[in-house]
């Protein structure tokens, strides 16, 4: 697969019985070129470590680039047996391989491959990148109580209960019972925080084995209760997740539990292992409402939750082009609005907009929280400014309330975005590419997930390399060899970097050329 901006989509083939391609009729364009098949790691050209970018080709008219290689490494493996509390196989059991990666600039834990246990209780994750991984185990059903399970019954499920692991399993009687237990999910080697669970590392296509481990028996309850509006309108089309409450990876840091609401806007919960929750609804539709509230279990049962749901926020206004270097504006309706959530985490997926004609836009529905407002521009164009009641808020994080609307947002697009050029080389004046080129702006305010003033790029073939659409400002300009894709957002990696960094000062739509050199080389 071939992908620039000059070709949408990118464009792909297939490798003959020879492992041969040939990809003709590009433009000229800058390329990146990745290879992959099922089994085997996914390998970009010129790519030194997992996930991170490789080395981009600078292709000219007419230009033929040939004789590129590929050595694909197999994928790596991890495998083992989980067990149940007096060590008998466990099998149904979801495995999870995780990883710690930079989801919207903050380090969450990300699963990276899933398996199932078998009736040994064997689990068999395969085409692992190399790195540093932790484990997590999720029986599918948890109630082994003599009252419950998640289908109502203990037998209500292939594998539901002791008596249901590989036989019949007959029908108790439907009622609650202090033993109701469950299997909580565990983290390897047996622990129920990832804060607590033990990393293990996978080298290139290998095989780590016999990772085993046993899931934690605890006591479990039911949350049950009522979704309603302010005005104590009992909702049916809704949904509502508990969510495992943790400062860091809080998506994948454990099972979620919920489901819809039957009727009547009675919610109930079954088989909710002990721990800190965030207790989330939503309504589904074009304008859903949204609720959001803390709650402990503790292996006693949590009875009439009240959930009042609240209606998102409304943001609207209208978007300008400011042109210097083209002959004309762009279409408006070109632009995507959104407004993401400040930290990553946000009740439900945030919508976007496509202003009209006209340059207005309307964007409604956004979870209540702290958001950035940002838009997708087309090409060559860059979002300059955003605008609230006259106060600049581009750069500033802002706390939306639930219901609230906010009218008179103006979006400033601009065609003169600053461009850094330059070239990465040896001491001796020999071209390098292995390198990542990292600019970040020297005033440390600004240092923070997700700000437009911090880029990267890999220079090609040549040493050559770009950086376009900056903001205004002054900037460090510096030579990065990171481990993992998006950690230049965090302030402590910036902090290394700006010892030895050049400075360069950006005025609106300069180029700038930067030489840099890899100290040691």
């Amino acid at each position: 697969m071939v992908r620039a901006p000059e070709v949408r989509g990118g464009r792909g083939v297939l490798t003959d019985e020879n492992g041969a391609f040939d990809v003709s009729g590009l433009p000229e364009g800058r390329y990146s070129v990745t290879v992959s098949k099922t089994g085997f790691v996914d390998l970009s050209y010129g790519q030194r470590r997992p996930l991170l970018p490789g080395t981009p080709l600078q292709l000219g008219v007419d230009e033929h680039l040939t004789g590129l290689e590929f050595q694909l490494p197999r994928g790596s493996v991890v495998s083992g047996r989980v067990y149940d509390e007096t060590g008998d196989p466990l099998p149904g059991t979801i495995v999870r391989v995780l990883r710690y990666e930079y989801a919207q600039g903050t380090r969450q834990l990300v699963p990276a491959g899933t398996g199932q246990t078998d009736d040994r209780g064997m689990y068999r994750v395969w085409g692992l990148n190399p790195g540093t991984y932790y484990l997590s185990a999720v029986a599918r059903n948890l109630d082994l109580g003599r009252g419950r399970g998640p289908g109502g019954a203990r037998g209500a499920g292939p594998f539901a209960g002791r008596g249901g692991r590989g036989g019949f399993a007959f029908d108790a009687p439907d009622e609650p019972t202090p033993e109701d237990s469950a299997y909580a999910p565990t983290y390897y080697p047996g622990v129920s925080s990832p804060s607590d669970a033990q990393a293990i590392d996978v080298g290139l296509s290998a095989e780590v084995l016999s990772v085993d481990f046993t899931l934690q028996l605890v006591s479990t309850a039911t949350v049950s209760g009522r979704v309603a509006t302010p005005a104590g309108v009992s909702l049916t089309r809704a949904s509502v997740v508990l969510t495992p409450d943790a400062p860091i990876g809080r998506r994948a840091a454990g099972a979620n539990y919920g489901g819809r609401i039957p009727g009547d806007g009675l919610f109930t919960i079954r088989s909710v292992p002990p721990g800190r929750y965030i207790l989330r609804a939503r309504t589904n539709g074009d304008t859903p409402l949204y609720a959001e509230q803390p709650l402990t279990v503790d292996g006693v049962d949590v009875s009439n939750v009240t959930v009042v749901l609240g209606p998102g926020a409304t943001i609207s206004g209208w978007t300008s082009f400011e042109a210097f270097e083209t002959l004309q504006s762009p279409d408006a309706r070109q632009v995507r609005v959104s407004a993401p959530s400040f930290d990553g985490d946000s009740l439900a997926p945030n919508p976007n907009a496509r202003p009209e004609s006209d340059g207005t836009f309307y964007l409604q529905g956004v979870p209540p929280g702290t958001h950035w407002i940002r838009a997708r521009a087309p090409n060559g164009w860059m979002l300059k400014q955003v605008v609230i009641a006259g106060n600049d808020v581009t750069d500033q994080p802002f706390e939306l309330r639930g219901g609230e609307v906010i009218a008179e947002v103006l979006l400033v697009f601009s065609d003169r975005g600053a461009r850094i050029t330059g070239s990465v080389t040896e001491q001796s004046g020999t071209p390098v590419s292995d390198y990542t080129v990292l600019v970040f702006p020297t005033d440390t305010r600004l240092w923070r997930p997700q700000a437009r003033q911090i880029a990267t790029a890999r220079p090609d073939q040549n040493g050559t390399f770009e950086i376009s659409n900056l903001p205004a400002g002054e900037y460090f300009v510096a030579i990065a060899d990171p481990t993992e894709p998006g950690e230049w957002y965090d302030s402590d990696y910036l902090q290394r970097h700006r010892t030895g960094a050049e400075t360069l000062l950006l005025g609106e739509g300069d180029v700038k050329t930067q030489s840099l050199r890899v100290p040691g080389r």
